[in-house]
């Protein structure tokens, strides 16, 4: 418990805001899960997913907590974390998408737990925690319309290629990477996932 302490402590946590892969994974997520929905619950599921955005700018005020920009992303972040979900509610998305928020825990936690002994680059820590953003996907998808089937298709389709892609290019981090090398190997990442995120609605789509 006192190496998870020393690890975890707010304000020494890399901040997640300044990852711009997790930020692809996250968008390309709810853009999925919207366009898994139905045409008439695309709003609605735009709104859904700003509530996982809340989150995940909750998650960096934690991690700048010393800092004066704290405040304004922890503001920004509860807004968007508790607004963007009651405006989805309104626009008549389905409830069930707070029960497929909840699958958000397992992840999460399992990203901690690597974070807290292996680190915050580590593989488990970054694939668990792209896995949890993913499911900002079904979440979309179900308040959009989509059906049970639908929203958990579009997750398994998503879920393991991002889990995968993110734990096999930690393993190749080091201290020979450039910024250029991040900055070319993260549009070929980027362009993989739209790329997939792409077939897997339209597949989803005609299963589901």
């Amino acid at each position: 418990m006192g190496r998870m302490r020393r690890r975890l402590v707010p304000g020494r946590i890399p901040d997640p805001l300044r990852a711009h892969g997790a930020w692809v994974y996250l968008i390309v997520s709810i853009l999925a899960g919207a366009l898994t929905g139905e045409p008439r619950g695309f709003p609605a599921a735009l709104l859904a997913g700003g509530g996982f955005v809340g989150v995940f700018v909750l998650a960096g005020s934690l991690a700048i907590a010393s800092r004066p920009a704290a405040r304004a992303r922890l503001a920004l972040g509860l807004v968007l974390a508790v607004g963007a979900p009651l405006l989805a509610a309104g626009l008549g998305a389905d409830r069930s998408v707070l029960l497929v928020a909840l699958a958000t825990g397992p992840p999460a936690l399992a990203a901690a737990w690597f974070a807290s002994r292996r680190g915050f680059l580590s593989p488990g820590a970054l694939a668990f925690g792209v896995t949890a953003l993913v499911v900002s996907a079904p979440a979309a998808a179900s308040a959009g319309g989509a059906s049970p089937r639908r929203a958990l298709l579009i997750l398994a389709a998503l879920a393991p290629l991002f889990f995968w892609r993110t734990w096999r290019l930690a393993r190749t981090l080091g201290r020979e990477w450039t910024r250029e090398r991040f900055v070319r190997r993260g549009l070929f990442e980027s362009a993989i996932a739209v790329a997939w995120a792409a077939v897997a609605v339209a597949v989803t789509r005609m299963l589901g």
